[in-house]
C-alpha cells in the first residue's frame, strides 16, 4: 500500500470510527428523550403523559424502527431513576404507579406499528420465521384469554400478570422484526449501556447515601414500600428477632440471601440499580456479562461480579455461571449430547434446589409446591391474578401454616407455580414456547458457531429453570425480557434477507466505511 493509500486508510478509518460514536450518541440520546419526556410531561396531566409517551413511541418506531431494540433496554433500565428524580413532586400512590407504567405503554406502542407493518407485508419474511413469529402469538393470545379469565375476579392483578406475560414476547417479536428489516448497528449502544449500568451500580454501592439523596431514591423507595405487604415487617421480627425501623434496614439482608451460610454469614447492603429493584437490576448486569463474554470482553463480567454478589440474586449469578460453563463444554462435547447433559445438568439443580427448599421451608419453593397442586387440582387453571405474590394481597395468605405444610394454597414466589396455578395447561404452552425459542437459537449455534447465539440459548433454558425458584426470572423485563429480546434480534438476522436496507436511523453504515477504508 502506497502512503497515500494508507493515509486514506486511516482517514476513512477515523471517518467510520466518528460515524459510530455519532450513531451511538444519537441513539441514546433519542433513548433519552423517550424515556424522560412522557415523565416530565405527566405533571401536566396524566393524560398528556400517556398521549405524549404514545407519539414517541409511534414515531421511534416509524421513523427510527433500527434504534427500537436499544430504546427499549434503556427504557427499562433507566426509567425509575428518571421517576426518583421527579418522586417527591408526585401526589400518591396512584400517581407514583402511573408514572412508571409508561415503558410498558412505549413498548405496545412500538409493538403495534412494527406488527401491523408484519401483518400487511406477512408474505415477505421466511417462512421459518412467520412460525416463529405465530408461535409468540400464540403466547400472547393464551395470555389475553386468562386475562379476561382473571379480571372480574382482581382487575389489578390480572393486568399485572398480563403484563409481566406478555413483555418478553412483545419485545422478542419487536426485535426480531426490526433485525429482518434492517442491517442493524446497535452493537455500541448496548456496551455503553452496559457501562453506564456497572457505573452506577458502583456509585451505589460506594456513595450509597449521596446518591440516594442526589437521585431522590429514598422518597421512590418509601412510595414503593407503601405496597409491601405490612405483615413482612412482622414476620421478620418473629423468624429473625429482626426490628425494622425503617424501609432502608429492609435493604440489609444475609449475602447472597440466603441463611444456608449459618454463622458465617454476614449481612449485606443490598444494591438497587438504576430500576430500583434488586433482582431486575441483578439480572440486568448478568444479560450484559453474558453478551459482553461472548464479544470477547470478559474483563466486563469480573468487574461485575462484585455487583451480582452485592445484589445476592443466586439466579441471576447461576445463570451467568452456568451459561458460560455450557458454553466452554459445548466446545469439547458436540451435537445432541451436549444438550442432553445440559438438560440433566438443569434437572439436578432444579431437584436438589427444591429438596434443600423443602428442608429450609424456603418461600419460594413452598410457593412453586403450591402452584403445582393448584395446577393438578385444576389443569385448567384459576386466571390471571388468581395467584403470586405480585397481586399485592399476599396477607391472606398464613405464611407459618403454609412453613408447617410445606406448601401454600396458591402458586406464590415462583414463577413456574404462578404460571401452572393461573394459567393450567396454557402454562406449560407458555414455557414451551421460551424453551422452542431458546432451541432455535441453539440451532443457530450450531450452525453458526457464533458464541453470543450459544450463551443466549443456555441463558434462555437456565432462565426458565430459576423461574421455579423466582417470580422475577420470568416476569421481570430485564430478565427473561432481555434474553427473549437479544433471541428475537439473533433470529430476525439469521432470517434477514439479502439486501435488507441500512438503517433509517443511522447517519452513516460505518461497515461501508471501512470496507472502503481497507481496498484503499
Amino acid at each position: 500500500m502506497t502512503a497515500y493509500g494508507t493515509e486514506m486508510a486511516a482517514e476513512h478509518a477515523g471517518a467510520a470510527r466518528a460515524s459510530a460514536v455519532t450513531h451511538t450518541a444519537t441513539t441514546l440520546a433519542l433513548a433519552v428523550i423517550v424515556t424522560g419526556l412522557p415523565i416530565v410531561a405527566h405533571f401536566s396531566g396524566h393524560l398528556i403523559g400517556i398521549g405524549t409517551c404514545v407519539v414517541l413511541g409511534l414515531l421511534i418506531a416509524n421513523f427510527a424502527t433500527a434504534i427500537v431494540p436499544p430504546v427499549l433496554i434503556f427504557s427499562y433500565l433507566f426509567q425509575n431513576l428518571f421517576v426518583a428524580l421527579v418522586s417527591p413532586y408526585l401526589a400518591d400512590l396512584n400517581d407514583f404507579n402511573a408514572i412508571r407504567a409508561y415503558n410498558f405503554l412505549l413498548t405496545v406502542s412500538v409493538w403495534v406499528v412494527i406488527v401491523a407493518h408484519y401483518w400487511l407485508s406477512r408474505h415477505s419474511f421466511d417462512r421459518r420465521f412467520r412460525i416463529l413469529i405465530n408461535a409468540s402469538f400464540l403466547a400472547l393470545g393464551l395470555a389475553a384469554v386468562y386475562f379476561a379469565i382473571g379480571f372480574s375476579a382482581n382487575p389489578k392483578g390480572a393486568a399485572v400478570y398480563l403484563r409481566n406475560i406478555a413483555i418478553p414476547f412483545m419485545l422478542f417479536q419487536c426485535f426480531a422484526l426490526v433485525a429482518a428489516r434492517f442491517r442493524l448497528t446497535v452493537h455500541a449502544a448496548f456496551v455503553a449501556m452496559a457501562w453506564m449500568l456497572v457505573a452506577y451500580g458502583y456509585c451505589e454501592a460506594l456513595m450509597h447515601s449521596r446518591l440516594f439523596e442526589y437521585t431522590n431514591g429514598r422518597t421512590y423507595v418509601d412510595l414503593n414500600n407503601l405496597m409491601v405487604d405490612p405483615g413482612a415487617w412482622v414476620r421478620e421480627l418473629k423468624e429473625n428477632g429482626r426490628v425494622i425501623r425503617s424501609n432502608f434496614d429492609m435493604l440489609l439482608v444475609d449475602f447472597l440471601n440466603t441463611p444456608l451460610l449459618g454463622e458465617l454469614n454476614i449481612k449485606i447492603h443490598r444494591l438497587l440499580g438504576p430500576n430500583f429493584h434488586p433482582i431486575s437490576f441483578a439480572y440486568a448486569v448478568a444479560f450484559f456479562s453474558l453478551v459482553m463474554i461472548a464479544a470477547g470482553r470478559s474483563y466486563y463480567a469480573v468487574i461485575a461480579a462484585p455487583l451480582l454478589l452485592l445484589v445476592g440474586s443466586k439466579g441471576a449469578l447461576v445463570m451467568v455461571l452456568v451459561s458460560v460453563a455450557g458454553l466452554v463444554a459445548s466446545r469439547f462435547i458436540r451435537g445432541r449430547a451436549f444438550l442432553w447433559l445440559f438438560a440433566a445438568c438443569l434437572a439436578g439443580y432444579a431437584l436438589a434446589g427444591v429438596v434443600i427448599g423443602l428442608q429450609a421451608t424456603d418461600w419460594h419453593v413452598i410457593g412453586f409446591i403450591g402452584g403445582i397442586k393448584g395446577f393438578i387440582h385444576n389443569p385448567f387453571g384459576h386466571g390471571l391474578g388468581a395467584g403470586g405474590n405480585l397481586r399485592l394481597d399476599t396477607t391472606q395468605i398464613d405464611w407459618e401454616r403454609s412453613q408447617r405444610l410445606g406448601e401454600t394454597d396458591i402458586g406464590v414466589e415462583s414463577a413456574v407455580g404462578v404460571l401452572l396455578y393461573q394459567m393450567g395447561v396454557a402454562g406449560i404452552v407458555i414455557l414451551v414456547a421460551v424453551l422452542w425459542i431458546g432451541w432455535r437459537v441453539w440451532c443457530l449455534y450450531a450452525r453458526s458457531d457464533d458464541r453470543l447465539t450459544g450463551i443466549v440459548a443456555l441463558g434462555l433454558f437456565t432462565i426458565v429453570v430459576n423461574g421455579i425458584f423466582q417470580e422475577e426470572a420470568l416476569f421481570a423485563p430485564l430478565a427473561l425480557g432481555t434474553m427473549m429480546g437479544l433471541a428475537g434480534l439473533l433470529l430476525g438476522r439469521d432470517y434477514r434477507p439479502r439486501g435488507a436496507p441500512p438503517p433509517r436511523s443511522s447517519p452513516g453504515d460505518a461497515s461501508r466505511v471501512r470496507e472502503r477504508a481497507q481496498r484503499a
